[in-house]
């Protein structure tokens, strides 16, 4: 009996510790993913072999619970800049996806859970439309090929500040 007690402790501790993201996540559908604005530059040298860029991404959420439907927009910039120079970016591109989920019950969710769903779900159902404007939007520069790695999921550190304007940064080589 007394070990069956320590078990129940023991489940009620990992459910208070649940992150409120994911009960977020476990309730919603995506309903829609749509492009809401985007924004390209090149410089003479954008056309030059290494490149390194970094990738920022920002999240603001919208709950509506009278229509039951939860809205992420996320923001994306990617800046390049030529290894060899220590000037500015040569390469700009920036895009704004709005993400639309259907969700039924509200009930025990709360204003962090939703920031954090937003921060990881919205980032990362939106990354493959993200990797697709990149590599089509590059192309029509005519530049070389750049592939947008896949999304890694990283712990956001302690402290780290979560919902809009929220900055996440990857750097990557290019060659």
């Amino acid at each position: 009996m007394a070990a069956k007690k320590k078990t129940d402790l023991k489940r009620g501790q990992r459910k208070a510790s649940i992150n409120p993201g994911l009960l977020v996540s476990d309730r919603v559908q995506i309903r829609d993913v749509r492009l809401m604005n985007c924004h390209c530059d090149q410089q003479p040298a954008a056309a030059a072999s290494k490149k390194n860029y970094d990738i920022k991404t920002s999240t603001d959420i919208q709950i509506d619970k009278n229509r039951g439907i939860i809205v992420v927009i996320t923001q994306f910039q990617l800046e390049a800049c030529v290894e060899e120079a220590n000037a500015g970016p040569v390469l700009t591109l920036a895009a704004s996806f709005l993400l639309t989920y259907r969700i039924d019950r509200f009930d025990g969710l709360t204003r962090e859970g939703f920031k954090q769903f937003a921060n990881l779900n919205g980032v990362y159902n939106a990354w493959p439309y993200w990797r697709e404007f990149v590599q089509n939007t590059v192309g029509r520069m005519a530049l070389p090929p750049l592939t947008i790695p896949v999304f890694r999921i990283v712990e956001a550190p302690a402290g780290a500040k979560t919902g809009k304007n929220t900055k996440k940064k990857r750097k990557t080589k290019t060659s």
